[in-house]
């Protein structure tokens, strides 16, 4: 009789990042990766990936039930053993372990087994393998992909032990150019039939397989040295997790509370989660507030041979009054970490002070931009930058208005160069440019790249170009440095991203709310993030609150069904602005907060202040 429960490679992959997970995983608990976004995103651009390798091999034929993994199997073994030929997706079972095979090719006794990722390689010469570093080691960002890869191999061999098995990556080669058969705009989604499951995302190839033959973007590795390298370590790990699920039941695996759990995606706040992994895990420590996970770089507490969260629910406390003295470092990481376990809010006196002296007209700028596999444009590379929107709230003077411009691509032409001249025309070279991250110079940075490359000739641009990416101390601010210096919340806990600091300053400084720039918001909400208003589009109801969310959409306004519609079309552009504008917006209200005289304090508070405050 068959197993009903089989270790798969997504299973192997998520027991290597903790046996925990394995449990929860084939019991489907509630996961904050369910719905997130940009694993959505990347998702969609693996699975291009993966139909244009497919494309690379049109005798191919596509072999398995997902329903049916036993039908499948022997689907599968009848081809593989009937002779040479390509196979996508055939389904292997080797008691207790089942796998998908992304292509496996036969040539006479040789299995080709190849696994196909979205990541990229910049190939070197004189390099042996782009999977290993400069002493040869295989490199942490690798090892995972490669586990995969040896796991599949292991599966394989055992399931047809006459053969030879050849293990692949297909990756995207970064060195290489987009001819027209390789652009984003060549692959379509197909949606699922109406009423039938949405396994994942599906695609076609629209353009010529012919010329895709020469110009597609991927490399196709050789990594037997890898696999026999890591071999025995994957087979004795497969072995342990297989063993949780014999007789037809899982058994959790359990792992000690420690400071990797601060990011596990089963730690969800919604108490109305029926089965929470992180709360089982850590028990009744998973209630107690302010909790160690949430304290600002809580992995460098103790340095590199602690782990203070794990002796700490060893001892049964994890509250920030039980952090051990001796686990502190020194230097401003520490310093914020006092901050933050004083537990109110707190701004250096240099914080105002700084803001204040810095020369008017102030702009606050954000940017959307995209870095995907496979490119828009003709001649771009895979994941070369692509700036579609930016948006500007400046104030010109002391109490002065508070004024917005956007600029927004809607051509099908390579908007880079238009895109820094608009902003450029806008910014000028005087007063003070307001950032969040260093995310908008490394934009202008690669758009300064792009002028030499494509041969785009504006000295007077390259000159704007290079002094913005020069970032002068008394030009381009990044308030999000300040933040981390200077500025803690305890709603913020131990994020200094705008989407934490925003929230915290809305919720606590409602004077805030009476800004222009928030007309149109929805002011009486407790995250106006959250509170963006969804907008018709077909027979749906959309809303983009988060950068990902912005690149997909864009996408399908320029390259997907929705710029065949211009109904379609408009609502995806009014959806992109709304969003870029309250990100500016944001910045505006912090800046706001930090600048405006602070209430008077009453005698009492005045006698608890933090003495850094």
């Amino acid at each position: 009789m068959a197993r009903s429960v089989y270790l798969t490679k997504s299973d192997f992959k998520k027991a290597r990042e903790c046996p925990t997970k394995l449990y929860y995983k084939k019991n489907k608990y509630p996961s904050r990766l369910d719905d997130d976004p940009y694993l959505a995103f990347l998702a969609d651009g693996g699975f291009m990936v993966e139909t244009m390798s497919r494309a690379l091999f049109p005798e191919g034929d596509t072999i398995g039930d997902w329903s049916n993994p036993a039908k499948a199997h022997k689907a599968s073994e009848k081809a593989i053993r009937s002779g040479d030929g390509t196979w996508f997706e055939p389904t292997i079972l080797n008691d207790p372990y089942l796998i998908r095979i992304d292509i496996l090719r036969r040539e006479g006794n040789v299995l080709h087994l190849i696994e196909v990722k979205s990541s990229s390689i910049e190939p070197i010469e004189d390099v042996e393998s782009p999977f290993r570093g400069k002493r040869g080691q295989i490199t942490s960002k690798w090892k995972p992909y490669l586990e995969d890869v040896t796991f599949q191999a292991l599966v394989l061999e055992s399931a047809f032990p006459e053969f030879e098995v050849k293990p692949y990556l297909c990756v995207v080669d970064k060195t290489k150019d987009a001819g027209k058969s390789s652009t984003y705009d060549r692959f379509r989604m197909i949606p699922p039939a109406k009423g039938e499951p949405v396994w994942r995302a599906e695609f076609e190839y629209l353009g010529d397989e012919k010329d895709l033959k020469d110009e597609h973007l991927l490399a196709f590795v050789d990594v037997s040295k890898e696999v026999a390298e890591i071999r025995d370590e994957v087979d004795l790990a497969r072995q342990d997790f297989a063993k949780s699920l014999s007789g037809g039941k899982v058994k959790k695996i359990e792992m000690p509370p420690r400071y990797k759990c601060r990011n596990c995606e089963y730690r969800i706040k919604d108490k109305k989660v029926r089965k929470h992994g992180f709360e089982e895990c850590w028990g009744p420590l998973a209630e107690q507030e302010p909790h160690i996970l949430d304290l600002f770089r809580v992995d460098l507490l103790g340095g590199k041979a602690r782990d203070i969260p794990q002796e700490m629910a060893e001892r049964g406390d994890v509250r920030f009054s039980a952090i051990p003295a001796d686990a502190f470092g020194e230097g401003v990481t520490a310093e914020r970490q006092h901050i933050q376990i004083a537990g109110r809010e707190w701004s250096a006196p240099v914080l105002k002070q700084s803001l204040l002296a810095h020369p008017y007209p102030l702009h606050f700028i954000d940017f959307e931009g995209s870095r995907i596999a496979l490119p828009y444009h003709e001649k771009m590379r895979p994941y070369e930058q692509v700036g579609f929107q930016w948006s500007c709230h400046t104030i010109r003077e002391p109490g002065g208005p508070i004024e917005h411009a956007e600029w927004l691509d809607d051509t099908e032409a390579f908007p880079n160069f238009q895109f820094a001249q608009s902003l450029k025309d806008l910014l000028g070279t005087e007063g003070t440019v307001y950032i969040w991250s260093p995310y908008e110079l490394t934009m202008l940075r690669d758009v300064r790249e792009q002028m030499v490359k494509y041969g785009y000739n504006d000295p007077d641009l390259a000159v704007w170009l290079e002094d913005f990416d020069a970032g002068r101390d008394d030009w381009v601010i990044d308030l999000c440095a300040m933040a981390r210096k200077y500025y803690f919340h305890p709603e913020m806990k131990g994020s200094v991203s705008i989407k934490a600091v925003f929230p915290a300053v809305w919720r606590h400084n409602r004077d805030v709310r009476k800004l222009s720039c928030f007309k149109g918001v929805s002011r009486g909400s407790e995250d106006p993030y959250k509170s963006l208003p969804a907008l018709p589009v077909g027979d749906d109801e959309e809303v983009v609150r988060e950068g990902t969310g912005a690149i997909r959409v864009y996408q399908d306004m320029m390259f997907g069904l929705a710029g065949q519609n211009p109904e379609k079309r408009a609502a995806y552009r009014k959806l992109l602005l709304q969003y870029c504008h309250l990100d500016t917006a944001a910045m505006v209200a912090i800046w706001w907060h930090w600048t405006q005289p602070k209430r008077k304090e009453t005698p009492l508070r005045k006698l608890f202040r933090f003495p850094w405050s």
